[in-house]
């Protein structure tokens, strides 16, 4: 249903313009629908943390033209030659949608995404899964958990696998990686933690072993952290 208020949608467009001009999407928080969404990023909060990063970016509103239900903004970055179009799908007084277009005529003909699909009647299963670690050079993670046992395998130059037993990791390239701060982590249970620290140990791969100890909660666990931060903790079950 399209917006009749043409006093909202020019407070809308006022905002917009406020917004990048400042370089404070939260000046538009209360325009915003709750499950307002852009590109990948669905819901009020996670939108303007996307909108924040973007505004890194050296904008310039060229012009902007309100409609019933959007509002297109044309825009120039600098040390860019092409003019970037923006379009804000606006429903019941309420952005719903950004969008990058190509040209002024899409602007003007596209439509917001359809909403999501209805929930199925029955729930459906999930066949397995896989822990994907950020590491800085895929050669080298790669070799780190071959020599830890891994099947491992590259996808491209910036991803690869990982695998053993039930544990499937995929290593996805992060250039700038900071080890210290990685906050990675997996548990993985195994049916003697003692015997894969001790295979571990011996392969002299490069990170931080921490030794087999007893718990309280009833596992004989161990850790090993590998050259990129990640944390493999493991653990077998106490008689």
């Amino acid at each position: 249903m399209a917006v009749d208020d043409s006093a909202t949608t020019d407070m809308i467009v006022d905002r917009v313009r406020a917004a990048i001009t400042t370089r404070d999407p939260r000046i538009l928080e209360p325009h915003l629908a709750d499950d307002v969404r852009w590109e990948s990023c669905i819901g009020r909060e996670q939108v303007i943390e996307y909108m924040e990063r973007a505004g890194e970016l050296d904008l310039a509103i060229e012009n902007v033209t309100s409609h019933p239900d959007r509002v297109v903004l044309t825009l120039q970055i600098a040390d860019r030659r092409d003019l970037v179009y923006q379009l804000v799908f606006v429903r019941d007084g309420k952005i719903i949608e950004f969008r990058a277009v190509g040209d002024a005529d899409e602007a003007l003909t596209a439509v917001p995404s359809a909403p999501p699909p209805p929930a199925p009647d029955v729930a459906p299963s999930v066949a397995g899964m896989a822990t994907i670690l950020p590491v800085r050079d895929l050669d080298a993670a790669l070799d780190h958990y071959r020599r830890l046992g891994f099947r491992v395998s590259a996808y491209d130059g910036g991803y690869g696998y990982a695998v053993r037993g039930s544990a499937d990791f995929h290593l996805s390239v992060h250039r700038h990686l900071d080890p210290s701060r990685n906050a990675s982590a997996v548990y993985l249970y195994v049916d003697d933690a003692d015997a894969l620290y001790a295979e571990w140990r011996a392969t002299g791969v490069h990170g931080q072993f921490f030794d087999p100890h007893d718990t309280e909660y009833g596992l004989r666990e161990a850790a090993h952290i590998d050259r990129d931060g990640n944390l493999l903790k493991f653990g077998s079950r106490l008689a």
